[in-house]
């Protein structure tokens, strides 16, 4: 569409400075060279929008395209900008005790109970809650997060890539990337805490597994259970269900 509207606007321009043909009584007329441009300038306009079916173009026009069913991209109110910092920078010092201060008392104190995980996990519920509640148009945005989860492209998992265009779409959104954003760091301090209590439980040195969980979430955890096989100490939770199973198969009929 763009090269067609440059193109159209360099026909214009070469008509515009087209010399005048003088003719048959006297005055100047368009020069061959010109009516040369108008034929090209026609031939460069689609053949739909050419014909005279203006019904047909108003109907189309009067429905709604998939594709303008765009993601709220006005900004959001000051304070889900604050809570975005919030939970941005405030976590980071956990994870600095997690993996640089593993065994401090004072990690131990901040990190065992589950607390540090619910304070941020509400940071993002208010996040949430005031975009919904400050969004002028949230069926849009309901309509295109419907289409990312779209049932029907589990049926051409390969051919079908709309579920990605839609998540572009709705990443435009300020305030659909501070949800999005705030639910992915509080879930990786959530992992990032329980694989860090796992070492601690079970004896495994965890702040490498830890460090990747705070900087690209899931391969954090792929790591911990790497170095728990290689250490032999078995992946998290086998060993607690082993012991579980021996007990119970100790007990007197």
């Amino acid at each position: 569409a763009l090269a067609g509207g440059l193109a159209l606007a360099e026909c214009a321009f070469a008509a515009a400075r087209a010399p005048l043909a003088p003719t048959a009584t006297g005055t100047a007329g368009p020069a061959v060279g010109e009516q040369q441009v108008v034929r090209e300038v026609a031939s460069l306009v689609p053949p739909a929008d050419r014909g005279p079916p203006r019904g047909r173009r108003i109907a189309r026009s009067a429905l709604p395209e998939a594709s303008l069913l765009l993601a709220n991209t006005g900004p959001t109110p000051a304070v889900v900008s604050e809570a975005f910092n919030v939970i941005t920078f405030l976590p980071q010092y956990l994870w600095l005790l997690m993996v640089f201060a593993p065994g401090w008392s004072v990690t131990r104190k901040i990190m065992e109970p589950l607390w540090p995980v619910l304070l941020f996990s509400l940071v993002h519920l208010f996040i949430v809650f005031t975009v919904a509640s400050t969004n002028d148009d949230n069926l849009a945005d309901f309509t295109e997060l419907a289409k990312v989860f779209d049932p029907r492209v589990s049926l051409n998992l390969l051919n079908d890539f709309s579920p990605q265009a839609s998540m572009m779409t709705l990443m435009k959104s300020p305030g659909f990337v501070s949800e999005e954003w705030s639910h992915v760091l509080a879930w990786d301090l959530f992992v990032g805490r329980w694989i860090y209590l796992d070492g601690l439980r079970r004896g495994i040195f965890t702040s490498h597994s830890v460090l990747f969980c705070n900087l690209i979430g899931p391969p954090g955890l792929l790591l911990h259970a790497a170095t728990c096989l290689l250490t032999g100490k078995g992946l998290p939770g086998e060993e607690s269900t082993a012991a579980g199973d021996a007990s119970t198969q100790l007990e007197p009929a």
